[in-house]
């Protein structure tokens, strides 16, 4: 009697499967970071100029006025903005070091994330952008991204940042429901998330994405459909569903949630996801890689579209240059031959570029077979599929005997993928693609055997 292999990705189904793993904005993984020197950027960056390789930056604002219980980020909660303002000064001394070692290499990406960077004030947002431009002069129509919270963006911050040809905005929601919000410690209404959506696009800046988190304590399936509507009433171009990652052994504060309401299972989330997800794709929305979703005219969905989707530290985005430039505490850089990161606090940042130093607290130097599987993660995560000819003519090595032991894994659990040796392909399946970080897991030679540490899969 045949046996049918379940592929489709139910809650059942995603819940027995889920697991733990990496996120995947990098491989390896930070976890695998370790002590590097400053020499490491350092040649990285005077790499990247000799070569002219295009190169996108990021740069970190840590600042929040308080701090969301579920938040993992590295962020510092204070509400004397003044520290803004020496932040930025600092922050031009970092980019004027940068700049001289990245002399060459075209920018064609800026981002700024936080915390929250509209915590700087109107002078310290301007004076930093204008910084920018002078220093790395940017591509024209580079995109320019920044993170805003709409519960403390001013019309004059909105102002500030079109007139200096920022185009592209991420804003904070997570959900509109106030149980949810009371549990997470972020109140934040519609109508403070709608003023500042028609804000931006009053002066002209409409490429618009909204984050939305599952999986907080209080939610449900009809709570997130209700925040879901409120959003698409919105418009955005892009919605990101992240799944709540409950990280509290590297985030202490998190633990507040559990002391003030259950976190939702593993059936309750995938419930989640699964629901939203129809309510999104029927409402227009394109699903993309592991939590984006886009509407078909946006840049995201034409850059996947054109095989240009890719992930890195900020998560999903257009692959606009091979190389991730972080400036700030904390920050993280991403090079085809290195990962680093920026000391964490903002005084041991400052500290060392008073000291003349690239800020440099760790990081790792990729091995060949480092960028092979860092290629290959990335395939699928972007694309829930894998051609395994292309990654033989691209690296010069026989797939099936480099990947043996994942690709027999694989094989071994068809109803997350199909690998077809003839065709030279590997498949995610509807469970499968749901379940991504499940197939990635199996290229990763940095996770060690057994129980693992980190966010679940769903």
């Amino acid at each position: 009697m045949l046996t049918t292999i379940a592929t489709e990705p139910t809650p059942e189904a995603i819940a027995a499967r889920a697991t733990t793993a990496p996120r995947y904005t990098s491989y390896p993984p930070a976890t695998a970071f370790g002590p590097v020197p400053p020499a490491l950027a350092a040649a990285e960056l005077t790499h990247l100029g000799r070569t002219a390789t295009p190169v996108s930056l990021y740069a970190h604002i840590p600042f929040c006025s308080s701090l969301c219980w579920y938040c993992g980020c590295n962020v510092t909660v204070t509400r004397a903005r003044d520290r803004g303002d020496a932040y930025v000064d600092t922050l031009a001394t970092e980019l004027v070091r940068v700049a001289e070692a990245l002399a060459g290499a075209p920018v064609t990406e800026v981002a700024l994330g936080g915390g929250s960077p509209n915590f700087l004030k109107v002078g310290a947002l301007t004076r930093l952008s204008v910084a920018i431009d002078r220093y790395f002069a940017p591509a024209p129509g580079a995109r320019r991204s920044i993170e805003l919270d709409p519960r403390t963006t001013d019309l004059a911050q909105v102002e500030a940042l079109a007139a200096t040809g920022w185009n592209t905005v991420s804003i904070g929601v997570q959900d509109f429901d106030p149980q949810v919000q009371q549990v997470i410690g972020r109140h934040q209404s519609l109508a403070q998330t709608r003023t500042l959506v028609q804000a931006l696009r009053a002066v002209g800046i409409g490429d618009l994405n909204l984050d939305l988190i599952y999986g907080l304590p209080r939610q449900s399936e009809a709570s997130l459909a209700a925040t879901i509507d409120q959003v698409i009433e919105l418009a955005p171009d892009r919605i990101a569903l992240f799944g709540y990652a409950h990280v509290p052994e590297l985030r202490p504060h998190q633990r507040l949630l559990e002391r003030r309401d259950r976190l939702p299972d593993l059936y309750e989330r995938a419930s989640m996801l699964m629901a939203a997800s129809a309510q999104l794709t029927a409402n227009g929305y394109i699903a993309l890689g592991l939590d984006h979703f886009a509407r078909p005219t946006s840049r995201l969905a034409r850059a996947a579209a054109a095989g240009r989707l890719t992930r890195n530290f900020q998560g999903y985005g257009e692959r606009l240059a091979d190389a991730v430039i972080g400036l700030g505490a904390s920050a993280v850089s991403s090079t085809p031959r290195a990962h680093w990161q920026n000391a964490v606090g903002v005084d041991g940042w400052a500290q060392a570029l008073a000291e003349g130093r690239l800020p440099i607290h760790r990081g790792i130097a990729l091995s060949i077979d480092d960028r092979i599987r860092a290629a290959v993660i990335t395939e699928l995560m972007c694309t829930g599929a894998l051609d395994l000819a292309a990654v033989e003519r691209r690296w010069e090595l026989d797939s099936e005997a480099y990947f043996a032991d994942a690709l027999a894994a694989l094989t071994a659990d068809p109803a997350l993928a199909t690998v077809d040796l003839a065709a030279r392909t590997v498949v995610a399946t509807p469970l499968g693609r749901v379940l991504i970080r499940n197939l990635c897991v199996h290229f990763d030679r940095y996770l060690s055997p057994g129980p693992r540490r980190g966010s679940t899969t769903v």
